[in-house]
């Protein structure tokens, strides 16, 4: 079952896409405004088709993630995601959970390439010869390709997740607990343990328990969540408020983060099945954030 956010496509961008040949516009850009995906700034076809892309990087930014709908020739396009380093969890979830909705709306015969990059270089004359010359050939990737496809492998399985529980209406994308994982939240549960902490393997797709067992202070708490690595923890706050915190350190990877903040819904469903209803739910940057003045003012 797809996973995807809810958010269409506002008939405007549609009619700026099919009139696009007709107005000589090269790049459409689109961006998520709301609860739909809406026509952004647009470029004109200048000259070729690689002079032309030395003009993108000027309407991209560092912080906002947007679609590029990319023109090669009369009716066909590339489709290119452009997700910033700099770019919110939430953003990037967003553009990853949309793309496959945006491009069966506008209607996926059009589009013959697809494109990923973090960074603006990636859509340059150079990083487009780059993308075609390894899209064509079997030659190894560099290391900064290959952390693309790790990405792009990310993407897909957000429109593709798998789900706990497909008869629900509200489906479910989150990888499958591993039985040490029920098994720490259901001592959460009854009160055996007042921290658990839980990370995902995405090598093979479970989520994991990394510690469960009983702080004797918000001191070790905030000590044992991972410094460089996204992490979901339930906490017994006080011994009277669970406590769900999803930690995303900005120096963690963009693979990681997406695949964290794709998953967090569902996490807590699955957690909910085993007994655990949260009254508070938080979310740091940084687990320096989660001091003991920080967890009181949630509760």
């Amino acid at each position: 079952m797809a996973h995807q956010s809810g958010i269409r496509v506002s008939s405007a961008l549609e009619s700026q896409f099919r009139g696009a040949s007709t107005d000589g516009i090269r790049v459409l850009q689109a961006h998520i405004s709301g609860e739909s995906v809406e026509p952004g700034a647009t470029q004109s076809q200048h000259s070729t088709l690689l002079d032309d892309f030395d003009s993108i990087p000027k309407l991209l930014n560092d912080t906002t993630p947007c679609y590029l709908l990319i023109r090669l020739d009369m009716d066909k396009w590339a489709f290119a995601t452009y997700v910033p380093d700099g770019a919110n969890v939430r953003s990037k979830m967003l553009y990853a959970a949309t793309k496959a909705t945006v491009t069966r709306t506008l209607g996926e015969s059009h589009f013959i390439d697809t494109m990923f990059g973090t960074t603006q270089d990636d859509f340059s004359s150079a990083g487009y010869k780059r993308h075609r010359v390894h899209a064509e050939s079997s030659a190894p990737l560099t290391e900064r390709e290959q952390e693309l496809e790790r990405i792009r492998d990310d993407e897909s399985k957000v429109a593709e997740a798998p789900t706990m529980d497909s008869r629900r209406s509200h489906a479910r994308a989150v990888y499958p607990l591993h039985e040490d994982a029920k098994r720490a939240i259901r001592e959460f549960a009854s009160g055996t343990v007042n921290f658990v902490l839980l990370t995902i393997d995405s090598q093979k797709e479970t989520v994991n328990v990394e510690y469960a067992g009983s702080v004797q202070s918000h001191d070790e708490m905030k000590q044992r969540v991972p410094q460089n690595v996204p992490s979901y923890a339930l906490y017994w706050f006080d011994g009277s408020t669970r406590m769900f915190v999803y930690s995303c350190p900005s120096s963690s990877s963009v693979r990681e983060r997406m695949v964290y903040s794709t998953f967090r819904h569902g996490f807590t469903e699955c957690v909910r099945d085993l007994g655990v209803e949260f009254d508070i739910r938080m979310e740091v940057d940084d687990p320096e954030e989660l001091s003991a003045e920080a967890l009181e003012s949630e509760v």
